[in-house]
C-alpha cells in the first residue's frame, strides 16, 4: 500500500492535498529568502568597500587613483637641484636684504571678503608666487637682473633658496643626520652670522653630515604674518617651518637636529649616533618619571621609555620643556609629530605663552602616543645653557649643573640673551672659547 516512509507528499494546484502542509513549511521557506538578502547584501559590501576585484580594474585603468601630484617646497611649484649637503644662503647678502627691508622681500596684500567686505584679511606671499610659469624664461629674467642690480640680486637668492634640494650625485654618501638652523639677518652682523653658519659646516664636515640654513624672514608667508619676528615667542615657530623645510630637501637624511642660531656646537668630535641616537647612548640619559613640566608638573614621563621607539628628543630648563635643540627621525611617524607640532590651531593660539615651546608639552600631556615616540634628555646633552656666574665643580672634578653649560658639553646655548648686542657678545665669548681648543687640539 506504502511505497516508503516518504511517499506522503503535499499535492499542489487543483489536486487537493491528502495531507496537510506541515506547519513549519511557510517559516522554512521565509528563512530562504531571508538567507538570499543577507547573502546579497554581504556580496555588494564586499564588492563596494573592499574591493576583491580591484587589480582587474587596473589592468584596463592603471593606478590612476593612486596618483598624487608631485610634492614641492613651501612657496614655489619648482626645485633647483645642489650636489653639495651643504645648503646655506650667501650670508653676503645679509646687509643688502637688510637694507631692501622685509616689505620688499615679501608682499603683503590686504583682502576684503566679497560676502563680508568688513573683514580685511592679510595674506603674506613670497615673490616666487609671481614667477613665470616656465622655470627657463624666470631663470634668464632673473640673470639679466641680477648682472645690473646688487639688490635685485640679493632679492632673488632670497627668493630662490626655498627651491634648493639636495640632489647626490651618489647617493651612497647620503648624510644620516642634517644639521637644521634658521638665522636672523636683523639680529647678527654678518661677522656673527659667518660664525654661526661655518660653526654648522665644520662640525658636519668632521662628521659627514648634511647642513641646512635658512633665513628667518623666508618663513614670513608660512606664518602669514609680517610681525612674527617682533614677538620673541612667535618668533620661535620658525624652528619647526624651517625643519619641515630640510626635511623636503634631505628626503633621505635619516635624522634631523634643529639647533638655532644662539648657539654654537663646542665639540666636533662628538658622533650623534654614537653620543646619543643608538638605543645604547639613549635609554641611559632618558628621563624616566619625571614631570613634563619641571619641577613638580602632576603628568610624568613614562617609567619604560623605549629608546628603540624614540621619534623625537627634547630637553626642558627650569620650568619647561624647550625646542631651541631637538632631534627627529625622518620617518612617517616623526613627520606627523612635526605636523601634528606645526599645527595652525597651534601657531595661531594666544593662550600659548611660549609658543611652540607651550605647544609640545600639551601634546607630551595629553596625547600618549606622541609621548610614547618622545625622550626627553637633560639639557646638558644637546642644549647647555650660558650660566652667568661661575658653576660648582665637585672634588671629583665633575659638574653637577644638569642644565648649564661645562667645557666638554657638545653644545653652548645663550638664548636668554636680551637685546642684538648682547647676543653678538656671548657668542663672540663661546667662540673665543672654541677657537682656544681648536688650537690647542692642533
Amino acid at each position: 500500500m506504502f511505497n516508503g516512509a516518504n511517499s506522503f507528499k503535499p499535492r499542489y494546484l487543483k489536486l487537493k492535498s491528502a495531507l496537510p502542509f506541515p506547519a513549519t513549511f511557510n517559516k522554512i521557506q521565509n528563512l530562504k529568502k531571508l538567507n538570499l538578502t543577507t547573502y546579497v547584501a554581504i556580496l555588494l559590501f564586499i564588492w563596494f568597500f573592499l574591493n576583491p576585484f580591484s587589480f582587474i580594474s587596473n589592468i584596463f585603468h592603471g593606478n590612476s587613483l593612486l596618483d598624487y601630484p608631485p610634492s614641492h617646497p613651501l612657496t614655489s611649484k619648482y626645485i633647483i637641484e645642489s650636489t653639495s649637503r651643504y645648503i646655506y644662503p650667501p650670508i653676503e647678502d645679509a646687509p643688502l636684504l637688510k637694507q631692501l627691508g622685509i616689505s620688499k622681500l615679501v608682499l603683503e596684500s590686504k583682502l576684503r571678503d566679497a560676502n563680508a567686505p568688513e573683514i580685511e584679511k592679510t595674506i603674506v606671499r613670497s615673490l616666487n608666487s609671481f614667477d613665470d610659469p616656465n622655470p627657463e624664461t624666470q631663470k634668464t629674467k632673473e640673470e639679466s637682473e641680477n648682472a645690473v642690480l646688487s639688490l635685485s640680486r640679493a632679492k632673488n637668492r632670497f627668493k630662490n633658496q626655498d627651491k634648493i634640494v639636495y640632489k647626490p650625485k651618489n647617493t651612497k654618501n647620503y648624510p644620516d643626520i642634517v644639521i637644521v638652523t634658521a638665522v636672523d639677518f636683523e639680529k647678527y652682523s654678518v661677522d656673527a652670522l659667518t660664525k654661526i653658519v661655518q660653526n654648522r659646516v665644520d662640525y658636519a664636515h668632521e662628521q659627514t653630515y648634511g647642513v641646512y640654513v635658512r633665513w628667518y624672514q623666508e618663513f614670513l608667508p608660512a606664518l602669514n604674518s609680517m610681525d612674527v619676528l617682533k614677538s620673541k615667542e612667535k618668533a620661535k615657530w620658525i624652528r619647526l617651518f624651517c625643519l619641515r623645510a630640510a626635511m623636503f630637501a634631505f628626503p633621505e637624511t635619516k635624522w634631523f637636529w634643529y639647533i638655532d642660531q644662539d648657539s654654537l656646537i663646542m665639540d666636533m668630535s662628538i658622533n650623534l649616533q654614537d653620543y646619543l641616537l643608538s638605543p645604547e647612548a639613549l635609554n641611559p640619559v632618558i628621563l624616566k618619571e619625571q614631570p613634563i613640566i619641571p619641577p613638580d608638573g602632576r603628568i610624568k614621563t613614562y617609567r619604560n621609555s623605549n629608546a628603540d621607539l624614540t621619534k623625537l628628543i627634547v630637553t626642558q630648563s627650569e620650568n619647561k620643556v624647550e625646542s631651541h635643540s631637538f632631534l627627529v627621525k625622518n620617518d612617517y611617524i616623526g613627520k606627523a609629530i612635526i605636523e601634528s607640532w606645526a599645527f595652525d590651531l597651534f601657531s595661531k593660539y594666544e593662550n600659548f605663552p611660549y609658543g611652540p615651546d607651550s605647544a609640545i608639552t600639551h601634546l607630551l600631556q595629553w596625547h600618549p602616543f606622541i609621548l610614547s615616540k618622545t625622550s626627553i634628555v637633560p639639557a646638558r646633552t644637546i642644549a647647555a645653557q650660558h650660566s652667568p656666574v661661575d658653576l660648582p665643580i665637585d672634588k671629583n672634578g665633575k659638574a653637577g649643573d644638569h642644565i648649564h653649560y661645562y667645557d666638554g658639553d657638545l653644545a653652548a646655548f645663550w638664548s636668554n640673551c636680551g637685546s642684538p648686542e648682547e647676543c653678538e657678545k656671548f657668542l663672540n665669548l663661546y667662540y673665543s672659547k672654541l677657537k682656544g681648543k681648536n688650537n690647542k687640539q692642533g
